[in-house]
């Protein structure tokens, strides 16, 4: 680490666990985020904030106006640009030394492949059901960790799976289409700091995958209704006969 980056990181490296040893893990530490919206842009930013060297950022929309007061690494100035590529321009402008990829595609069967070639682990900014399926089972065919995240309202969820899905996995936590999904952000609203707080436990999860701190709680469901300041962690069971976890024969075309 040279000089710049010793006092660039200097605060971070101060923390008990993270040291000079684990800011090189994460500068050595490829992150796939798919989905550029209120989570991965606001995971984005503090990603490329704490030196972690490779994002590889996918999205195929374009800023709206009904975005900015959620998806905050956008201005006005952004309107009808790609998300991908405008928070790629953002996140370089924050941190110079980091390699950023832009893709303006979905994930999905047919790219995840490609996408997921390079990555060590994946964090999930999407509203899409399918789209959270094949990441689950292309990531458990390669033995990578993903952490999803999800939010509506004032409520919000986190889950963190592991490279082993010992624990399960996201087809034995939701096989079919949730009911919420019915109605999004887009029908039933959302406040933007709820959003942020979700993005912010994804990113504490991804640091204690990548060097130890925090302690991850893998395949715990952690839901918040900030509304009335509640909270409830559930274990993930796995469901017996899972496609992806249940043999131990993972399938990345099982969505």
């Amino acid at each position: 680490m040279d000089d710049h980056a010793l006092e660039r990181y200097s605060r971070q490296v101060l923390v008990p666990g993270v040291d000079l040893e684990g800011q090189a893990r994460l500068a050595e530490t490829s992150v796939l985020i798919v989905g550029c919206g209120g989570l991965g842009a606001l995971a984005a930013q503090y990603l490329a904030g704490a030196g972690v060297g490779h994002l590889i950022l996918v999205d195929p929309d374009r800023v709206e106006l009904s975005n900015l007061p959620r998806q905050i690494a956008y201005t006005e100035d952004d309107l009808g640009a790609y998300k991908a590529e405008a928070l790629a321009r953002r996140l370089c402008a924050m941190n110079a030394s980091l390699e950023i990829d832009s893709h303006t595609i979905a994930f999905a069967a047919s790219s995840g492949p490609g996408l997921l070639h390079r990555a060590d682990a994946v964090l999930d900014g999407t509203d899409n059901h399918e789209a959270r399926l094949a990441i689950d089972a292309m990531t458990a065919t390669r033995k990578l960790p993903w952490f999803m995240g999800a939010a509506v309202q004032m409520a919000g969820q986190n889950i963190a799976f592991s490279a082993s899905r010992s624990e399960g996995c996201y087809h034995c936590l939701a096989p079919e289409s949730p009911a919420e999904e019915a109605g999004g952000c887009s029908q039933l609203g959302i406040l933007g700091p709820v959003v942020g707080t979700v993005a912010l436990r994804q990113v504490l999860d991804l640091f204690g995958a990548v060097i130890g701190v925090p302690a991850v709680p893998w395949g715990r469901l952690r839901q918040q209704d900030f509304r009335t300041d509640t909270a409830v962690s559930l274990a993930l069971e796995k469901r017996p006969g899972c496609e992806v976890c249940g043999s131990g024969n993972c399938h990345p075309d099982a969505v």
